[in-house]
């Protein structure tokens, strides 16, 4: 049975930051198939290198750029962060819950993430037609 809440704590955030990041159930589901195979170590992290211990943040950069390139997209842990904030808008979720799941304390920042891409502008204008 899926837990309904549950969460992960970053140590080491943006500007050494400690945040709580709140898992859905597809999220806490996957974590929990990740648990049950991954390599056995007895380091605190989720995902670890070669050689046992945390994966940098480097290195997950690298990762997801690598990832990305296959694809044709561009991805970094700031595209995810831009697209986690737009999809919680698309959603309906107010301004105010993105801004905290960010971590942001100034609304202004949040709007920086949240800015309309060219379908929004486009469903905007076929809105009058």
């Amino acid at each position: 049975m899926i837990q309904r809440n549950g969460s992960l704590t970053t140590r080491e955030g943006k500007g050494l930051k400690q945040r709580i990041v709140l898992l859905n159930a597809d999220a806490r589901r996957v974590m929990g198939e990740w648990l049950a195979v991954r390599p056995g170590w007895s380091h605190p992290s989720l995902f670890g290198g070669q050689r046992g211990e945390a994966l940098q943040p480097r290195a997950v950069q690298r990762m997801l750029a690598d990832h990305g390139r296959r694809a044709g997209v561009e991805v970094t842990p700031h595209t995810l962060r831009h697209s986690f904030a737009k999809n919680l808008i698309d959603a309906g979720v107010s301004m105010e819950k993105v801004a905290a799941l960010l971590g942001h304390a100034n609304l202004n920042t949040t709007r920086i993430y949240i800015a309309p891409g060219v379908e929004d502008l486009q469903e905007a204008v076929q809105a009058i037609g």
